[in-house]
């Protein structure tokens, strides 16, 4: 039986979303060391919204035409369940003993375990971001999908309504967020739908405009994969200077989506290289586990630094739109934290790995197998039945 989820795969682009995940891993380690100085870095937590444009994109690539010709809205949204909740319910039981011993048991604890589960934490219920803090932008991604499949269902592959989060929700974030384009547990769904709506218009207008999808000449692609790869690091790496700047970056990404979904340049080459493709395969785990090697790690530094009778935090604010925090300081050595950023990025993925294979692929498959289930039985109780 043919599967439930026959999705296109832009190769490429996966491999962007796997170095974009490495990066906000990076940004939220907040060690003291020469990575996490870099502007780039400090900066990262822009990459979110590459992954809210690409999913858009994405889903609109392989569901848009299936969801107006009836593929079935609750079909498509227990796919899109079994793609991200399997590991999104493995952190949560990992987290509720960490946030347990830290802040104790009580309400706050009750309502961050009820919305966690119900996928809510992202939608401006919490006052802040509870237990698994990447998670936030799994319930609004999850919220675009519910929103998606009723404006396809309901108005068909219509581009107007998607002008409408992509007019409105920069305005928004940019004179309302109280953390600007860093929105998560508040904001989180504006600046969700912005990027998503961006990358459902980015499809219509490939789907449009041939010329988008027309080759170049091999050198011109890579000059063009080249001068978008730029583009990228030295606009993240400025856009913290200005909230308009952070605010218009998923129109940058948008661009960098156009390129590389044309996967004709050597940068594309090198990104589909079998290393970068397990990066981009691995992207979700890496995401949503980063915050739990996070916590391990400076748990096992407190515990170290109590018994030593040593100082291995520091207050400071590594980025310059947040308040000083707690962050790690061996010895005040810039390469040690370089060592451990890059120690805890490396343990992430082989996590994650671990995680790909025994927790993501089994829900996912398990899911998939579920609806083929019942498609075929659907598909038998409408066959009329003969006497023999």
């Amino acid at each position: 039986m043919a599967s439930a989820e026959n999705i296109t795969r832009y190769h490429a682009l996966d491999s962007w979303r796997g170095i974009c995940a490495c990066m906000v891993a990076l940004f939220h380690f907040d060690v003291i060391s020469h990575l996490s100085f870099l502007p780039l870095t400090r900066h990262a937590y822009l990459f979110v919204d590459f992954f809210f444009v690409l999913s858009g994109f994405v889903i609109a690539s392989n569901y848009r035409s299936r969801l107006a010709a009836g593929f079935g809205t609750g079909r498509f949204l227990m796919l899109r369940l079994g793609r991200i909740y399997p590991l999104h319910l493995v952190t949560l039981l990992l987290f509720i003993p960490i946030d347990a011993t830290k802040d104790g048991v009580g309400a706050n604890l009750l309502q961050a375990v009820i919305t966690n589960v119900l996928l809510v934490q992202g939608l401006g219920v919490n006052p802040q971001n509870w237990l698994n803090f990447a998670s936030w932008s799994i319930s609004t991604e999850f919220a675009a999908y519910v929103i998606f499949a009723a404006v396809v269902s309901r108005i068909g592959p219509a581009i107007w309504p998607w002008l409408l989060p992509i007019v409105v929700g920069p305005v928004v974030l940019a004179a309302i967020s109280p953390d600007g384009m860093n929105a998560t547990y508040d904001y989180g769904l504006v600046r969700c739908l912005y990027g998503f709506a961006l990358g459902v218009v980015c499809f219509e207008l490939r789907e449009r405009f041939p010329l988008l999808r027309a080759r170049l000449a091999p050198s011109g692609e890579t000059w063009l994969e080249a001068a978008s790869l730029m583009l990228v690091v030295g606009y993240v790496s400025v856009a913290g200077s200005s909230v308009i700047l952070q605010v218009a970056s998923p129109l940058v990404f948008t661009l960098v989506v156009l390129v590389f979904a044309r996967e004709a340049g050597g940068v594309s080459h090198r990104l589909t290289a079998p290393f970068m493709l397990m990066i981009g395969t691995l992207t979700y785990s890496i995401y949503m586990l980063h915050p739990l090697v996070r916590a391990v790690v400076r748990a096992i530094l407190m515990v170290v630094e109590r018994l030593g009778h040593m100082d291995l935090f520091v207050s400071y604010a590594l980025s310059s739109d947040h308040e000083p925090t707690k962050v790690v300081s061996l010895n005040g050595s810039l390469w040690l934290g370089d060592l451990l950023q890059i120690a805890m990025l490396v343990l992430t993925v082989l996590l994650s790995v671990a995680t790909y294979r025994f927790v993501e692929e089994p829900g996912r498959n398990w899911v998939r197998r579920l609806m083929d289930r019942r498609k075929a039985a659907a598909l038998r109780s409408t066959q009329p039945a003969f006497d023999t």
